[in-house]
């Protein structure tokens, strides 16, 4: 007979079905869940438990489970005799009684289930609703047990009251607590002290009751967020809480994320409710749980998209006395109706969180700050007079000394006016804890398909007149979409063609340019032209092989970063028909699954290998440490897009080099995306405190006619980027100046480069072993900023590449590369062949040694016979002669035929 304590327990149990079954099979399938072994008395119920307990593990693997709630009464009511059990004395769940102190008795009375997620290793707890005040006594003992901050760690007090105030009122210092100082990092430290002096109103302007926490991606902005959150929901400067609520707004991915942060550092200590994937039903009740008067949640963790729809719950006074917004660059446009529900938020405590707060333009720059501490800056007329005109002038290369002198008092005000309540540190705060980093631009020129269909459309009649009439934006934007998808593949294209669908201007009759037969197959679906369709795209080619050399040469795992899913089924074929293993993110990944496949990626027991990745679904707020090589394969306008997707791999727990590549399509749409970036990239000086000096050189070298100058094609250039810089340092290089032992010498003898890790930062030339070997112009200046090209590395040729993949992988189809590399003082673990190529190279080394053998003693007795000849013979130059005669260089030799059914066999896979 079950005891009372089972019924406890079963009052919130899953109930497991199987979801094909018919209703009498939807029987409730009982959980062990009371751990003491009580159960049902009746032996017949035994077998009927492991015939369900079989058909569930059945139907798991298949996966056809459901999980259905059932409630308790009419499980008691089908027990049988429950009218004889019902009048039976009451018996206690504990043995002893019921006896002050029992602590197993509220144990009992509040277990709480445990289960294992999929993909976890270790259970994890669900709270069970309406607690009482017995469980709520005992995790009030478990939260407020003391932390003693180790040796070396001083408390971090955020305020101190004078004395004479703490005799006269009962102010006390506000310290942060030691669960979490001990975690904290020096900027860190800086970084919460610098939030609670904003919002706190310590700052003599009344104006400033928000800050922009701006620091680069990886720098820990939500451990500092909810560090002040936690410290201001437990202290004020009068001893009472100064935050009673809080809302956290996020972007939907990352809802579930901040939960578990929060979870993370403080555990049960702060009650909130996470809006995640929830019903429309629950989202109300969550909502009005959380205003309610009389509720004891404090902070709501709830979506952009959920807060806009459901803001008039929230807009009244007492809703909300702190609002975080992650990625608030989100905020950009004042005129959103996103932006708009929360500017209507009375909470004046407004804490902004953005790696990129300067994305486009200053206007969108003024829409955040003035979000953040309204009408700081006037209003947006003002601030588009005073500001925005004279710094934008005054950047312009023909700008005269009068405009650049005026730019530079403007642009100086304005950064001191916003530094007070905008804190922004870079990722080289990272390099005494993360391993080096080297940034490659790597210019592709395009295949003669795509050159022809290229200068097809920008020739068609068409987009010419669309030009000079000044079309509509729109139909500009899709002319730019359709140039950019041709630079990924011409298959994005022929599938546009194909299926007759909007977007085709411009490409009139170029289905006779594509090779027959290549992109078609049975029943309309694409077998992929076994492989060779990889050829038909200049990046997609260099791609394949740099997939190619990682996957044989190393253990490195890569992330492949593109704008379009269109480009990603591409990475995919190509992952298929390689056999590489992958996983996918884009926007059709649901929330729940996001984290798995994250947490897959990032096992080292699992042979993972690719993780393809949507820069819009994905781009912000992934860890991908799994990863050390990250490939962004198609630029974005937005700067910001591609420095969170490219910030992915460089973070707190990376132990390799990290590599990024930026793939651009020589003298294309791209590489003027990609000037519009630096230009944008320039404007992040007006919030940093940089050097004059500085300010005056970062101006463009791109007038506002080039950037506008998008539909040319400049098909013969190596790098249109570097031919509009006019670098003296490459033209010095041409006329031979440099000095033959790479060492760069100044107008008066001495030289410049006295040590190698001047430029070779993280030793990636001294790896390549292309150190001693490198020009002037191949070495980068210092360590220069992202935006400038002209101090980074010049790299004419592959073979002075400081990155050994690379140089092996590039071919013909590289034409120029940018490397910048980035110090990192964390020893990185090396790269070391995979185990399992291993495998696969030992059994082809023995079958090409036979090989070899056989095609040596054949070209031995075919020379013998030559010579022995009278008539001389007339020898044709083999592939083979190729091989036996050039060096064994790494990623030189030519790839032979494999024996192992698992790798399929491709021109760009190296031995």
């Amino acid at each position: 007979m079950p005891s009372v304590e089972s019924y406890e327990e079963l009052d919130e149990e899953d109930i497991i079905s199987l979801s094909s079954s018919s209703s009498d099979q939807i029987d409730s399938i009982e959980e062990d869940v009371d751990h003491d072994g009580h159960g049902s008395d009746e032996p017949s119920s035994a077998s009927s438990d492991d015939d369900r307990k079989s058909q569930n593990v059945e139907a798991l693997v298949r996966g056809n489970l459901v999980v259905r709630r059932q409630s308790l009464l009419p499980r008691v009511l089908t027990v049988s005799e429950g009218a004889a059990i019902c009048r039976k004395p009451f018996k206690p769940p504990c043995s002893n009684g019921y006896k002050e102190g029992t602590d197993l008795l509220a144990r009992r009375l509040w277990a709480r289930k445990r289960f294992v997620p999929w993909g976890l290793s270790r259970p994890v707890s669900l709270p069970v609703p309406h607690q009482l005040g017995a469980q709520a006594s005992v995790e009030r003992d478990v939260g407020d047990e003391s932390v003693i901050l180790p040796p070396g760690i001083d408390p971090l007090v955020l305020w101190q009251p004078e004395e004479y105030e703490d005799v006269a009122s009962n102010s006390t210092a506000i310290v942060v607590d030691p669960l979490l100082v001990q975690f904290l990092r020096p900027h860190q430290r800086e970084g919460v002290q610098f939030m609670f002096e904003c919002v706190s109103g310590l700052y003599s302007s009344s104006s400033i009751n928000g800050c922009i926490l701006a620091d680069d991606m990886g720098l820990g902005k939500t451990l500092q967020s909810i560090t002040l959150l936690y410290t201001l929901l437990s202290q004020g400067f009068d001893g009472k809480p100064m935050v009673r609520k809080a809302i956290i707004v996020t972007p939907t991915s990352l809802v579930s994320n901040w939960e578990a942060e929060i979870r993370k550092w403080v555990g049960e200590r702060v009650t909130l409710i996470a809006l995640c994937e929830s019903t429309r039903d629950d989202v109300v009740s969550g909502i009005d749980s959380f205003t309610s008067a009389w509720s004891s949640l404090q902070v709501l963790i709830v979506s952009y998209e959920t807060f806009r729809m459901h803001s008039s719950k929230l807009s009244h006074c007492e809703a909300c006395d702190l609002l975080i917004c992650d990625e608030a660059h989100r905020l950009k446009n004042d005129q959103t109706l996103t932006n708009r529900a929360l500017a209507s938020l009375s909470c004046k405590r407004r804490i902004l969180l953005s790696g990129t707060p300067m994305q486009n333009d200053l206007e969108e720059f003024f829409a955040m700050v003035n979000f953040t501490n309204p009408g700081i800056l006037g209003d947006a007329a003002h601030f588009r007079r005073y500001y925005e005109t004279p710094i934008i002038r005054g950047r312009e290369p023909t700008a005269n000394e009068e405009e650049k002198k005026l730019g530079l008092e403007r642009s100086s005000e304005l950064s001191t006016k916003v530094n007070q309540f905008i804190l922004r540190r870079t990722n080289a705060l990272l390099s005494n804890h993360l391993p080096p980093k080297i940034v490659e631009v790597v210019c592709c020129k395009l295949t003669p398909l795509q050159a022809q269909l290229y200068s097809h459309f920008i020739h068609s009649k068409n987009v010419k007149r669309a030009i000079t009439e000044e079309a509509k934006q729109s139909k500009i934007l899709a002319y730019i979409t359709a140039l950019k998808k041709l630079c990924n593949h011409p298959k994005l294209i022929y599938d546009t063609l194909k299926s007759g669908s909007p977007g085709t201007t411009g490409f009139e009759n170029c289905l006779r340019f594509f090779p027959p037969g290549m992109f078609s197959g049975r029943s309309g679906s694409w077998t992929g032209g076994d492989g060779s369709w990889v050829e038909l795209s200049g990046k997609m080619h260099v791609l394949a092989r740099l997939l190619a050399h990682l996957r044989h040469k190393t253990d490195d795992r890569i992330v492949l970063v593109s704008n379009y899913t269109q480009t990603l089924d591409l990475f995919a074929q190509l992952c298929r028909e390689r056999r590489y293993p992958y996983l996918r993110l884009d926007g059709t990944t649901s929330i729940g699954k996001r984290q798995k496949l994250v947490n897959r990626f990032n096992d080292k027991l699992k042979d993972e290998f690719v993780f393809l990745l949507s820069s819009k679904a994905g781009g912000c707020g992934l860890n991908l440490i799994g990863g050390n090589r990250l490939v962004l394969f198609d630029p974005d306008w937005n700067p910001a897009n591609d420095k969170q997707a490219a910030a992915r791999v460089w973070r707190d727990g990376q132990k390799k080099r990290v590599f990024i590549y930026r793939f651009l399509s020589t003298g294309t749409i791209e590489e003027k995306v990609y000037q519009r970036q630096m230009s944008k990239e320039g404007l992040q000086k007006v919030i940093q405190n940089e050097q004059k000096d500085n300010l005056v050189r970062q101006g463009n070298f791109l007038s506002s006619e080039d950037l506008r100058d998008l539909f040319t094609f400049h098909e013969n250039a190596r790098s249109e980027i570097h031919e509009k810089m006019n670098c003296a340092r490459c033209l010095c290089n041409d006329e031979g100046l440099e000095n033959i032992g790479g060492e760069e010498k100044s107008t008066d003898g001495s030289c410049l480069y006295d040590d190698q890790n001047v430029f070779d930062i993280g030793g990636f030339a001294g790896l390549a072993g292309c150190l001693h070997k490198l020009k002037s112009s191949e070495k980068q200046i210092g360590t220069p900023l992202e935006e400038d090209l002209g101090s980074w590395g010049h790299h004419f040729n592959s073979t002075s590449v400081p990155d050994a993949i690379l140089e092996a992988s590039a071919g013909d189809e590289v034409t120029f590369v940018f490397t910048n590399q980035v110090e990192g003082k964390l020893v990185p673990i090396e790269s070391t062949a995979c185990p399992k190529m291993q495998v696969i190279h030992g059994i082809e080394k023995k079958s090409n040694d036979k090989e070899n053998c056989y095609q040596n003693s054949r070209l031995q007795k075919m020379q013998e016979l030559s010579k022995s000849s009278e008539a001389p013979v007339k020898r044709i130059r083999t592939s083979l002669d190729t091989d036996l005669n050039s060096s064994f260089s790494f990623g030189s030799r030519l790839p032979l035929k494999r024996l192992s059914h698992d790798v399929t066999e491709n021109d760009d896979d190296i031995e």
